[in-house]
């Protein structure tokens, strides 16, 4: 797949040397996520219901991590945003700025190579990769169906079993879920199938954090906490669900907040962290892509979003203006990694069989 080096690659220098000093004076503002080479970063973006902003927050996010990660060097792993929408349901097509040859159309019909070798699986990924231009020195990857219209593909199954292939090429993914998840955690939590935040956690072998997206509505809002109560009632971990509130209408709250002080603290002791991404003018009268220069994804809004989301899934953060640095020894990959790198390549060849 192509080198998907992200913003940073992380020196293996000690504190204080010249070379963490040029690389703490490279870092984003704000300060970036720690993905070690055996670590691999998940996070579900879901809503209870359309029009809140939910594949915004996907795209600033996929972005803003992209730009605030850095990786071990040697690590070619990417980061990519993973398009669950079906074709004609999804903005993502028109916002790529380079179009995959094929699209994810292609994947929907992979069923594993013959003695169980993953080079048709790879020519496959590398044929569904679209761009997307950020503030980065390489571009984020987009899996989103772009090419010729597929018989068999209806839009990927948003929860993991789909996208278990093309998960070892991956650092960090953001997957753009759908609208339906309030009602899957209801049925889930009288007996039904399993929700889509719910097999994610299932999913060994990740480091997962979801995130909720609801507008600052009181209607939206009510629908968020009736979630976060099935959340609890299949004993979800609600500890690492990121709640994050688009203020779509510009019509914030006395003391400066997108929601009354009642509603935050009815939804904030319940979850890991409640992030307040505001009103931006620009985003709301653009209806297209958010703008993903640099000083959109360093605002400290999108950045505490990025530090909630890695304190929920367990990964370390570099704060601003601490030097990037990778321990080679102590932070290598070992047998258990190895071995763990092995069964998801195994479970993504079963899934399409």
């Amino acid at each position: 797949m192509p080198n998907p080096d992200g913003r940073h690659q992380a020196g293996a220098a000690p504190a204080g040397t010249a070379a963490a000093a040029a690389a703490a004076a490279d870092a984003p503002a704000g300060g970036a996520v720690l993905l070690a080479p055996d670590r691999r970063l998940v996070v579900p973006v879901l809503s209870g219901c359309g029009g809140v902003g939910r594949t915004t927050v996907a795209a600033l996010l996929g972005a803003t991590l992209h730009r605030h990660t850095v990786a071990a060097p040697g690590d070619k792993r990417g980061t990519a945003v993973l398009d669950c929408a079906a074709r004609g349901n999804t903005p993502w097509p028109a916002w790529v700025t380079t179009p995959a040859s094929s699209g994810t159309g292609t994947l929907a019909g992979y069923r594993g190579t013959a003695g169980g070798a993953e080079g048709g699986l790879s020519q496959l990924t590398d044929a569904s990769l679209s761009h997307l231009t950020v503030a980065a020195p390489t571009p984020l990857w987009v899996l989103t169906d772009t090419g010729p219209a597929s018989a068999t593909y209806l839009g990927g199954d948003p929860g993991p079993r789909w996208w278990l292939p093309v998960l070892p090429a991956l650092r960090a993914a953001v997957v753009d879920g759908d609208a339906l998840e309030g009602a899957r955690l209801a049925a889930q939590a009288v007996g039904g199938p399993m929700s889509v935040i719910g097999s994610w956690f299932a999913t060994p072998f990740l480091n997962t954090a979801a995130v909720w997206v609801t507008d600052s509505g009181e209607a939206s809002l009510r629908r968020t906490i009736d979630a976060i109560t099935c959340m609890a009632e299949v004993r979800l971990p609600v500890e690492r669900i990121v709640v994050a509130v688009m203020d779509r209408r510009g019509a914030r709250k006395r003391g400066g907040g997108s929601i009354a002080e009642g509603w935050h603290e009815l939804i904030a002791p319940r979850v890991g962290a409640l992030i307040d991404l505001g009103h931006d003018r620009a985003l709301a009268d653009q209806g297209g892509c958010p703008l993903l220069d640099a000083a959109t994804l360093d605002r400290p809004q999108l950045v505490e979003l990025v530090h909630a989301v890695a304190a929920a899934a367990r990964l370390p953060w570099i704060p601003e203006g601490e030097p990037a640095v990778f321990d080679p020894v102590a932070g290598a990959p070992g047998p258990g990694a190895d071995l763990s790198e092995l069964l998801l390549r195994q479970a993504g060849r079963a899934a399409f069989r």
